[in-house]
């Protein structure tokens, strides 16, 4: 059935519109962002990294000690209610920040903020406010030896 004049015409037609879509500057503007040389991925790998290597992330993602007690507190009557009214109404806005003025902005100034961290004095300003590298501490059990708290 493969082989009937119809369906080669068909299929020379959709490799001839395949072609032209690869082709297009539309199809060709819309990947640009998600090249692996362009600087919106770039900027998503040095941001995650930023966060990854975070004190704050790593307080948040740091297993529990065996004493401490861990309470979900989607379950509580006081905050759980406050959780589930968020969550319903964040569903709601999403929508509607994707296409708002104030992301574009956002977006924008983001842009800008990749642009100046690549100039001398952007990256004058990230050492400046970076914080420092922990204190190494000495574990008593382990015979003395100096540990950092990024080895665990």
């Amino acid at each position: 059935m493969a082989d009937t004049p119809s369906a080669q015409k068909s299929t020379g037609t959709r490799a001839v519109l395949g072609r032209a879509l690869e082709q297009s500057s539309l199809v060709v503007a819309l990947r640009a962002p998600f090249r692996e040389d362009a600087r919106t991925r770039q900027t998503a790998r040095w941001l995650s990294e930023t966060v990854r290597n975070s004190f704050i992330y790593r307080w948040l993602t740091k297993e529990p000690e065996p004493e401490v007690f861990v309470i979900d507190l989607r379950e509580t009557w006081t905050v759980g209610p406050v959780i589930r009214l968020l969550d319903h109404v964040i569903v709601g806005v999403i929508p509607i920040w994707n296409e708002s003025t104030f992301k574009r902005g956002f977006d924008l100034l983001a842009l800008q903020l990749d642009h100046a961290t690549e100039t001398r004095s952007g990256q004058l300003l990230i050492k400046f406010l970076e914080p420092p590298a922990p204190p190494e501490e000495t574990n008593e059990s382990d015979g003395g030896q100096v540990r950092s708290d990024h080895e665990e």
